[in-house]
């Protein structure tokens, strides 16, 4: 996942704290990640067994933690 450099922040996770480039991909990333928090975790991660709430999720811890998986 790319990083968003200062200048180029548009929107602010109010949730999370995570920088976008623009309310769209914020709005995408709230859809994702946010939604239904209450719920119980539902992806869980094959390498580590960590529980996460969605597969983008998944696919996030997984890039971010186990990068040679």
């Amino acid at each position: 996942m790319p990083f968003v450099e200062y200048d180029e922040v548009e929107a602010i996770c109010a949730d999370c704290g995570r920088l976008f480039r623009s309310e769209d991909a914020l709005a995408a990333h709230r859809e994702e990640s946010h939604t239904g928090r209450d719920e119980a975790p539902t992806m869980t991660c094959p390498t580590c067994q960590r529980k996460l709430p969605s597969v983008a999720a998944l696919r996030a811890h997984r890039a971010r933690d186990h990068p040679k998986d």
